[in-house]
């Protein structure tokens, strides 16, 4: 067992968590001169195949973290937004650059691709298989043991660790997560030629999102809202996603008959979770573990890059007045985005949730909800 105090002269940090707000966050201390550690409780990053939609805020966020041209690299810009109904009779549009002004271009990738690009810049090795077991503080450091039983003393500890975080349960057990409305299959096919803009179809059913992904592939998203959850069993998964959205036209019709491999299609019902304050002693949030909402907004990995952005640059100040105040200031200065998110992701759950006549008269206003939603996070995190 490592006994080891924190050294006064390197700050040590663990991060809990290796996904996109883990390695975000652990190339962004290493990068302020921090000792970090990170400890991921899968053994395999292999998954699904999914993707990534990241708008202009996120990619903002990404290219401040010296991370952006690596990213976008591994996918493709995307200029324009589009809502339609299933058949595509009804549509309307909005250019990105009317919703992020001045803010840059948003992109799309496979998700492990992005991953990649995190890894080989996140300047710390990943213990895979090390889950968190139990964190003490005493005020000035927290000693973190896991799953393993072994325990060093730490001078941060982040909980990254996404919506069902062991970090959050462990410090905050009265915020638990929570069902959102609705459950969304996922996957990723071969991309249809005719398909260059991020399309949202309004289906009897739902809503089915496709987009371009770059290097000949796209991402599909099917939605559906209902007041409980529910499960979807794997074997036969993928029919049941072409007979949900059977009223799909045009190029989104091209992406769902691709699906036709249960194991390649990801079920989950959307879950989301919040705390009014992010830090507990010398234990921070970043991410889905703090603010995760359902993904109407796709800013789960904007605001994970925001976070890492901004807790970096309130500890590179920390000399000054040490990290407790360090920690405060990050807290004051994220809450408000991400209160917004949460705020605007729940109007736009409930529209989603309205029968499909009602949200057709929505598809004209398609371009003043989406510079309306986004509109608070256009200025600097």
């Amino acid at each position: 067992m490592n006994t080891a105090n924190p050294s006064s002269a390197t700050p040590r940090v663990l991060i809990v968590g290796a996904g996109i707000a883990g390695l975000a966050t652990a190339g962004a201390l290493a990068r302020i001169g921090w000792e970090v550690d990170v400890v991921e409780r899968r053994w395999t990053f292999n998954g699904t195949p999914t993707g990534l939609f990241i708008p202009a805020n996120g990619v903002r966020a990404l290219r401040a973290l010296g991370l952006g041209d690596r990213v976008i690299a591994r996918g493709r810009p995307i200029e324009r937004l589009v809502a339609r109904t299933a058949d595509g009779t009804l549509g309307a549009g909005v250019d990105l650059e009317r919703v992020w002004p001045a803010v840059g271009p948003c992109c799309a990738v496979q998700r492990d691709l992005a991953l990649d690009a995190l890894l080989e810049t996140s300047r710390a090795p990943v213990r895979m298989g090390s889950g968190l077991s139990a964190l003490e503080s005493d005020g000035v450091a927290v000693r973190a043991t896991l799953e393993n039983g072994t325990s060093e003393r730490y001078d941060l500890v982040v909980g990254a660790d996404g919506v069902r975080s062991t970090v959050r349960d462990s410090c905050w057990p009265d915020a638990p997560a929570a069902y959102g409305g609705e459950s969304w299959w996922r996957g990723v096919v071969q991309c249809p030629a005719e398909l260059d803009a991020w399309t949202v179809s309004m289906c009897t059913a739902g809503n089915f999102l496709v987009i371009p992904l770059g290097n000949g592939k796209a991402y599909w998203v099917g939605g559906h809202s209902s007041p409980d959850p529910f499960r979807d069993p794997v074997q036969g998964r993928a029919a049941r996603v072409r007979e949900r959205f059977d009223d799909l036209q045009g190029a989104p019709r091209d992406v769902l008959d691709q699906i036709t491999d249960d194991d390649r299609v990801q079920f989950s019902p959307a879950e989301q979770a919040w705390v009014e304050d992010p830090v507990a002693d010398r234990v921070v949030l970043v991410g889905d573990a703090w603010h995760a909402a359902t993904p109407s907004m796709a800013q789960g990995a904007s605001l994970a890059f925001e976070d890492a952005l901004v807790l970096a640059a309130e500890l590179a100040a920390a000399d000054q007045d040490g990290i407790d105040a360090a920690l405060a200031r990050y807290a004051q200065r994220r809450r408000p985005r991400t209160a917004h998110v949460q705020q605007a992701t729940a109007v736009r759950n409930q529209l989603a949730a309205l029968p499909l006549e009602t949200r057709k008269q929505a598809i004209n206003r398609w371009p003043e909800i989406s510079i309306a939603s986004f509109a608070p996070l256009v200025a600097n995190p």
